[in-house]
């Protein structure tokens, strides 16, 4: 009777896993590697605590989500010497390789958009994570080139179920500010920011326009007609698993950086 060879593995470095684009792109990635006998090892590697445990582990590579910023994992993934690839935002100096989004790029695109469509007074919703704040930043540095007048700008620290986005929206009502359209930042802080401004009596776009950023398009499934711009998360996935294995099997080298399109999709709410 043969046996199967044992699968190997390959490290998953994540801040969460629970949140939903990050699980649906691991999900990709990883249906991606496991007929090449490789498979994804989560676990909470960038604690100092458990860094021995990751060179116990002798992983193939490591699969990274968001910028490989920490000092302390950078040099000992570097020490693995196995390829590794940087997944949503890649950090400024990449470790290796990445398959990435321009967020900032994203951003700016939002700002043009609500420029375009005569929206002067804007504020920005978003949450306190790597790509979150780089679409942040893109906004607000656009916005202002266009002559926009940003009254508010709100960072929710954590955003994973609704009501974080609720939360995130009536701060921005406690501004007392007068704004004409606001930037959601992600899929879950747009749902929250028109299912409350409903609550209050607030029409889209009459009285408020909403623009999104959708990492798996489930936001135009929650209000129809949304304004969204985005990415598929299962294709960043199944991207990043193609890289990884074309670094394993040397198909191609370090300093690989990928980038995925953001489509953007106009609809009603601007």
């Amino acid at each position: 009777m043969s046996s199967l060879p044992s699968p190997t593995p390959i490290a998953v470095i994540a801040p969460r896993l629970d949140a939903g684009p990050t699980a649906r792109a691991l999900q990709a990635c990883g249906e991606r590697l496991g007929p090449a006998g490789y498979y994804l090892a989560a676990a909470p590697w960038q604690d100092v605590a458990t860094l021995p445990l990751l060179e116990a582990l002798h992983p193939a590579a490591a699969l990274v989500v968001g910028p490989l910023e920490d000092a302390g994992l950078r040099a000992a993934l570097t020490a693995l010497e196995v390829p590794v690839v940087e997944t949503w935002i890649a950090s400024q100096q990449t470790l290796d390789s990445a398959v990435a989004i321009d967020n900032t790029e994203a951003g700016r695109t939002a700002a043009r958009h609500l420029a375009e469509k005569r929206h002067p007074r804007v504020a920005c919703i978003s949450a306190d994570t790597p790509w979150e704040r780089a679409r942040r930043e893109g906004f607000i540095n656009s916005a202002a080139a266009l002559g926009l007048e940003r009254v508010a700008d709100i960072v929710q620290p954590e955003v994973q179920h609704m009501n974080d986005g609720r939360m995130a929206f009536l701060r921005l009502l406690a501004t007392n500010t007068i704004f004409d359209a606001v930037f959601c930042t992600s899929d879950l802080l747009a749902a929250a920011a028109v299912s409350e401004a409903h609550n209050r009596d607030l029409q889209v776009p009459q009285d408020l326009a909403v623009l999104g950023f959708s990492d798996d398009g489930s936001a135009v499934q929650w209000v129809q007609g949304l304004t969204t711009l985005g990415v598929d998360a299962a294709e960043l996935g199944r991207r990043a698993g193609q890289l990884l294995l074309d670094r394993l099997d040397g198909e191609r080298g370090a300093g690989q950086h990928d980038m995925l399109e953001v489509v953007f999709d106009a609809r009603l709410s601007t």
